[in-house]
């Protein structure tokens, strides 16, 4: 949608469909903004481009001038909550990648596609989609007059990254002291999902856990890596053994000392 243009009321029905003699759905249509290329990791963009976002309940589409993992333009869901105030979301649906829609009458991201919807913090409430959505920080300048979109990492499990490491204690992520389990998150600075599992005593392995495929956060099972959108699977080495993946996982390079991990991440 053009840059000023108003919103419009689209209608969807889904899969409830299915189990129901008639469904509808409304869900406002964000207006999408050319944002233009981020810098140093973030997304900048004048207030005064945006006044959807001065009203509570408003929202916008930031397209930037940039690509994501899969090759998608980067588009970037920014809604004035009620609840919590200005929230950023990744904009594609892990289900089908459909660009979502805030519903603030629901305090929810909906999939205009096929109804999926996520709580204000982008954790999964509905399904066909299984997995969150990855959350921005989002802010105002100190005068008021730009948003400010985050896109290299939020909080996550995982420590932020100092100096391109990430370097945690297993104390610190217990699941990994268990040889074959696995931890799945962010890191503040990282601008990607980690996968790090525990291959033996002493080795663990570490990947930039988005799936080749639509970009899914893979998680580890045993000896496999699963990608729970779409079912694609992995070996440890990365290779894929299953698709609709086609290219492998990207591996980081790690080293443990039997109590401290340090996960290398690109700059």
């Amino acid at each position: 949608m053009a840059d000023g243009l108003g919103r419009r009321t689209v209608l969807r029905c889904g899969a409830a469909c299915a189990l129901a003699a008639a469904c509808g759905k409304f869900v406002d249509e964000p207006v999408a903004i050319e944002a233009g290329a981020p810098s140093g990791g973030l997304l900048s963009i004048p207030m005064a481009r945006v006044p959807e976002l001065s009203q509570t309940g408003g929202s916008v589409l930031l397209h930037a001038d940039a690509t994501d993992f899969v090759g998608r333009r980067v588009s970037v869901l920014v809604a004035n909550t009620t609840s919590q105030g200005l929230r950023a979301y990744g904009a594609y649906c892990p289900h089908a990648g459909c660009e979502l829609a805030w519903v603030d009458r629901q305090d929810s991201v909906v999939c205009p596609c096929h109804l999926s919807s996520f709580s204000v913090d982008g954790t999964v409430t509905h399904p066909p989609a299984v997995v969150d959505l990855d959350i921005y920080p989002a802010k105002l300048s100190p005068d008021g007059q730009m948003l400010v979109v985050d896109l290299t990492g939020s909080a996550g499990v995982f420590p932020a990254a100092v100096n391109g490491q990430v370097t945690f204690a297993v104390e610190q992520l217990p699941a990994l002291a268990v040889v074959g389990a696995s931890v799945t998150g962010h890191a503040a600075g990282v601008p990607f999902p980690l996968v790090v599992l525990r291959a033996s005593a002493t080795q663990m392995l570490a990947f930039d856990a988005r799936c080749p495929h639509l970009g899914c956060a893979v998680r580890g099972a045993q000896t496999l890596f699963i990608c729970p959108c779409h079912g694609s699977l992995f070996g440890l080495d990365g290779s894929v053994k299953l698709g609709p993946a086609l290219r492998p996982l990207t591996p980081l390079q790690v080293t443990f000392d039997g109590s401290q991990v340090v996960v290398k991440v690109p700059a």
